[in-house]
């Protein structure tokens, strides 16, 4: 049995112990809730199958293919406070491509009730440090569906909004003029819209081009509010791995400010996705706003061979005592490092350095520590050969 920690489990520990210490308090939940909850907010929920089940009694059960809904469902709204929660909690849906049905770790967070600024910069924010404890090579991708729905007010047709704002998720800027030309918006608004597609960048890059478009006064607001969250992120020395990209128009009937994905290095697709969702709230008859995000950790079994399973792989002989045994680790641990006190390598461990408890032990493994560092080395190699050719 592999008893060594995964990379989801390590990532599990650090963004659990980062959102307690923002307040965030656990929240334990069944693995199914009744599948009315469900029918009623399908188009709230990013999976077409459900798994169903009827219970002892008869209750129509499903399995949760989502979180949020049960966390909003239970919510008590309290005036001028908000709910701070986080979850590790497993969903299950059905693969876009394969139509197998998957079980699907996530990790994330909730903030509901009467939302303020703060409240939306801290969740933001806690968005780029979940990444970041991923991963050092990661981007959060930041949108304002605010910004967008103001520039498409004057557009009627909600067949012609969906088409539009399918062609701005796409950064498709020729199809797009042809869906509003066909709708018959006005040059102004198109050309305005052609150039929120190529909107990406650092804030500094967008704002002077978000300023001179032609918004109303919900959506300067959006822009206002977008440029404090900003200045928290940076604050923070967050924003120079965050950027505006408005070509990601997440779901307009759930999200209703800002909204995020988040990226790193050697995973083909978002790992973080999240935002606000106050339409969610008025459908559930709650008061208040919501935004939060999760961390689908099951995709970061891909980044494995960015990590390690231990600092020191600490090496011993039946030799020595184990009192000396002991002693060398905890020299090891007191250092800040952490150790796995073996006899041998163990195969396809990933650890940081060898040491030895003594010389002979260093005599003793010679051979067998040289066939496991050149394992090692042609690994790496391996490794950044591969990621060389994802790249093209």
């Amino acid at each position: 049995m592999d008893m060594r920690m995964s990379i989801e489990e390590r990532a599990q520990m650090q963004l659990h112990a980062l959102y307690r210490r923002y307040g965030y308090s656990r929240y334990k939940m069944d693995k199914f809730e009744e599948y009315e909850l469900y029918l009623q907010n399908r188009d709230f929920i990013d999976s077409e199958d459900i798994i169903a089940f009827r219970d002892g009694n008869g209750h129509l059960m499903a399995l949760k293919p989502d979180l949020t809904l049960s966390i909003v469902k239970n919510e008590r709204h309290e005036k001028g406070c908000v709910q701070k929660v986080f979850y590790s909690e497993n969903i299950y849906r059905s693969d876009r491509e394969t139509r197998a049905h998957r079980e699907i770790l996530q990790t994330g967070l909730e903030c509901i009730g009467d939302l303020d600024l703060y409240q939306i910069a801290e969740v933001t924010m806690l968005a780029a440090e979940s990444l970041e404890a991923v991963s050092e090579d990661y981007v959060l991708q930041v949108s304002h569906m605010g910004v967008l729905k103001d520039l498409m007010r004057g557009i009627e047709s909600e067949q012609a909004r969906e088409q539009i704002t399918k062609c701005i998720g796409e950064k498709n800027p020729h199809e797009l003029r042809a869906a509003a030309e066909a709708a018959e918006v006005d040059p102004e608004t198109v050309a305005v819209l052609e150039k929120l597609v190529s909107s990406y960048g650092s804030w500094e890059e967008v704002e002077e081009e978000l300023e001179a478009m032609p918004l109303s006064e919900d959506g300067k607001a959006a822009v206002e509010e977008l440029k404090s969250v900003f200045d928290v992120l940076r604050a923070d020395g967050l924003d120079q791995n965050v950027r505006m990209d408005f070509s990601m128009v997440n779901d307009m009937t759930y999200y209703s400010g800002i909204c995020f994905q988040g990226f790193v290095n050697g995973v083909p697709h978002s790992v973080l996705s999240g935002g606000q969702y106050d339409p969610l709230m008025d459908r559930m008859n709650k008061q208040g706003g919501a935004i939060g995000f999760a961390v689908y950790l099951d995709y970061l079994d891909r980044l494995s061979s960015d990590k390690i399973d231990t600092d020191v792989l600490l090496l011993y002989s039946e030799n020595d005592r184990a009192d000396d045994v002991y002693q060398a680790a905890s020299r090891i641990i007191f250092r800040g490092n952490s150790v796995l006190a073996e006899r041998h390598v163990p195969e396809n461990l990933r650890y940081g350095r060898i040491e030895y408890v003594s010389k002979e032990d260093r005599i003793l493994l010679r051979d067998e520590v040289a066939r496991a560092e050149q394992a090692k080395e042609e690994e790496q190699r391996m490794t950044k050969q591969d990621r060389k050719e994802a790249s093209e």
